[in-house]
C-alpha cells in the first residue's frame, strides 16, 4: 500500500520531465561570473567562451566539467550568463571557440553572426533545424558557418532496444510525437517493425484534449513511448501520459531523469557527465585540419528505472542494464 500511495504522488512532478531536467546531476559551481580566467595562461593558449541559456544547475554542471578539463592545459575561458549575454558581442572578438548551452544561448550567438567555431549543446535536433533555418537559411549553410551541435536527443531505437529487454513480449508499442518531431514517424514505425513488434503511432495535436488523444493509444499497448517535442507538448501531455499507463498498467520509457522519478519506468537520456564528455572530444577535435562540422547525436548515455513502478507492473529489470555516461550498447 505504501507504494502505491508513492507512485500516486510523484506522478505530480511531471511539470519537471521535459527538455532539460534530465541533466539532473548536482555539483558544486563556485565560478559562475564573467571574464574568469582559469589560470595566468599566455594569449598562446585557447580561449573558450561558454555561453548560458540559464544559470541553473542543468547549464553550470556540465560547463563546471568541460571547464575541469579545459584548463588541464592552460587554456583560458569566460563564463556568460543569461543576463551578461548584452556584452557578447564585444567578447567574441576575443575568442577562439564558443560553447551554447540551451537553445537561447545558441539563438543570442547565431542573432551575433560570429565567424568563431561554435558547439552548441544542450539543444534539441529540432530547436537545432529551427534556429538553422531562420537564421541560416538552412542546416547545411549553419553547418558551414562554423556550428557543430551536439544534440541532446537519444536515438529512438535505444529505447527501443530498452523496451525489448525490459519487455521480451511485448508486441504492441505506443509512440507519441508532436509537430516538432511528426516528422520522424515513419522511421520510428520502422524500427519498432525491425524489432519484430508492432508501431500504435499518435501525433498529438495541443489544441485538442490530450487525455481523449492519448487514452486509446496507451490502453492498447504494451509499452508506451514518448518523444521529447515542444516545451508546450512536454508540459501539456507528461502528467497525462503518467496518470494513463498508471491506471492500464502500461510502462512508460521517458525521455528524462525526471520524468522517471515522476512515474515512467525507463528513461535514456543524456546526463551532464554524458553532455560534457562528448564536448570535451569535440572540443580535442575541431581545431584539426581535417574536422568537419556536422551535427552531432548522443555518443553517451544514462539508463535510470524507478523501482517502485517496476514493483507496481510486477516486473523485474535484468542485471547490467543500469548505464551512468557511457557508450550505449543496448
Amino acid at each position: 500500500m505504501h507504494k502505491f500511495i508513492h507512485i500516486r504522488i510523484n506522478i505530480k512532478k511531471t511539470s519537471k520531465a521535459l527538455g532539460l531536467a534530465c541533466l539532473c546531476v548536482p555539483l558544486c559551481f563556485s565560478f559562475l561570473s564573467a571574464n574568469v580566467n582559469a589560470s595566468n595562461s599566455t594569449a598562446s593558449h585557447t580561449h573558450a567562451l561558454f555561453v548560458l541559456s540559464k544559470d541553473s544547475a542543468s547549464y553550470t554542471n556540465v560547463v563546471d566539467l568541460i571547464v575541469a578539463d579545459w584548463v588541464k592545459n592552460n587554456n583560458r575561458y569566460t563564463i556568460v550568463s543569461k543576463e551578461e549575454q548584452r556584452k557578447l558581442e564585444n567578447m567574441l572578438d576575443k575568442t577562439d571557440i564558443v560553447i551554447s548551452l540551451g537553445t537561447g544561448a545558441a539563438e543570442t550567438v547565431f542573432r551575433q553572426e560570429s565567424k568563431k567555431p561554435h558547439i552548441a549543446t544542450l539543444i534539441t535536433r529540432s530547436s537545432f533545424d529551427s534556429l538553422a533555418k531562420q537564421y541560416f537559411g538552412s542546416e547545411a549553410v549553419a553547418l558551414k558557418a562554423g556550428i557543430s551541435p551536439i544534440v541532446l536527443d537519444q536515438p529512438f531505437e535505444r529505447k527501443i532496444a530498452l523496451a525489448k529487454k525490459l519487455l521480451p513480449k511485448a508486441s504492441q508499442v505506443g509512440v507519441m510525437v508532436g509537430a516538432a518531431t511528426k516528422a520522424k514517424m515513419t522511421n520510428y514505425s520502422q524500427s519498432i517493425i525491425d524489432r519484430e513488434m508492432n508501431p500504435q503511432t499518435l501525433v498529438i495535436d495541443a489544441n485538442k484534449n490530450p487525455i481523449r488523444q492519448l487514452d486509446p493509444i496507451i490502453k492498447q499497448s504494451d509499452v508506451f513511448i514518448p518523444i521529447a517535442d515542444s516545451h508546450l507538448i512536454n508540459v501539456t501531455t507528461a502528467k497525462w501520459i503518467l496518470q494513463l499507463s498508471y491506471r492500464y498498467r502500461v510502462p512508460v520509457i521517458g525521455y528524462s531523469s525526471n520524468f522517471v522519478d515522476a512515474g515512467a519506468l525507463a528513461s535514456v537520456y543524456s546526463s551532464a557527465e554524458g553532455v560534457a564528455k562528448q564536448t570535451i572530444e569535440l572540443l580535442d577535435a575541431i581545431f584539426k585540419e581535417d574536422y568537419i562540422h556536422s551535427i552531432h547525436q548522443p555518443k553517451y548515455c544514462t539508463v535510470k528505472f524507478n523501482t517502485n513502478v517496476a514493483w507496481y507492473l510486477s516486473l523485474q529489470i535484468p542485471k547490467g542494464l543500469g548505464i551512468e555516461a557511457n557508450q550505449c550498447n543496448l
